[in-house]
């Protein structure tokens, strides 16, 4: 009887906190519902050769320069093992049990590294970081996706062949 009594208290107390984080994430649902709609229907078919492919962790995908402002984009809300594929004409990134997620050649901006986002801190350059436009209801919202390679190579492999997608901005050189 003496642990009934606290056996109780605790589950309530996790019932509890359990509730408030559901409320918290429907909260964040409907305050970005903007993002409510996949990035682009992934066809299978026009997106060219295979340039890249690796096994990663997907992290987030934030607002551009906001890395502490998780998106809940279907298939880029929840952090994952997945798997991330370059091609002539986008970039897909596949997490089971999640859409696939595809970013169209003209909607990448940049391709770069980062050190953290979010709950994730690295060592320096350890997450790839694809700046890409998505499209919102709202307009057009940049925003950032960060993942981490899981085999010693496959960061720059990834990023080279991401980078030769982004249109070369006038006056740059590459």
């Amino acid at each position: 009887m003496e642990r009934l009594v606290p056996g109780i208290l605790v589950t309530l107390l996790a019932l509890v906190l359990l509730g408030l984080m559901l409320w918290a994430w429907r909260g964040r649902r409907r305050r970005q519902a903007a993002f409510s709609a996949p990035a682009v229907e992934a066809a299978t078919t026009g997106r060219g050769a295979e340039l890249a492919r690796a096994s990663v962790l997907y992290v987030a995908t934030t607002k551009a320069d906001e890395p502490l402002e998780r998106l809940t984009i279907p298939g880029l809300a929840f952090r994952g093992r997945g798997e991330l594929a370059v091609w002539e004409q986008g970039v897909s990134l596949t997490i089971p049990g999640e859409p696939e997620t595809y970013i169209p050649r003209a909607s990448l901006r940049s391709v770069g590294t980062s050190t953290w986002a979010i709950d994730r801190v690295v060592e320096t350059g350890g997450l790839v970081r694809l700046d890409w436009t998505y499209p919102s209801t709202d307009g057009p919202a940049e925003v950032e996706s960060y993942v981490r390679a899981l085999e010693l190579g496959d960061a720059r492999r990834l990023i080279d062949a991401a980078t030769s997608l982004v249109p070369q901005q006038e006056g740059t050189s590459s």
